[in-house]
């Protein structure tokens, strides 16, 4: 799952993952929306902006606790725009298993993720 409420990031980050040989990708511009898909449909991995209007990333990474923990788990890979070691860290306290900018490129977000769905 992607979510980001930029929706040509969405759209774009969506045709690399599909065009990498990822499944069904489902897509959110709303962190509000966001968590009830998440909830509802159980993703393996979603992809989150932090900066969002209300609740921003990090509250929607609050809010999963329970699928983040959960079995399996929800793996979250934060997108960010603001590539700073303080952010990714405090994401990764609430659970995220990494973070990677949006600057990066299609080759380098798929080895990150395939490295996270290895674990």
């Amino acid at each position: 799952m992607v979510v980001d409420d930029d929706p040509m990031s969405v759209r774009l980050i969506q045709r690399i993952l599909e065009s990498g040989g990822f499944g069904r990708v489902l897509t959110s511009t709303s962190s509000t929306e966001a968590i009830a898909l998440c909830k509802a449909e159980a993703p393996e991995l979603l992809l989150l902006d932090l900066t969002m209007p209300d609740p921003d990333g990090f509250a929607v990474l609050a809010e999963l606790a329970e699928q983040i923990d959960g079995d399996p788990p929800l793996r979250v890979l934060v997108l960010s725009g603001h590539e700073h070691p303080a952010i990714a860290r405090r994401a990764m306290d609430l659970g995220a298993l990494g973070a990677i900018g949006k600057t990066a490129g299609r080759d380098q977000l798929l080895a990150k993720l395939d490295e996270i769905l290895a674990d």
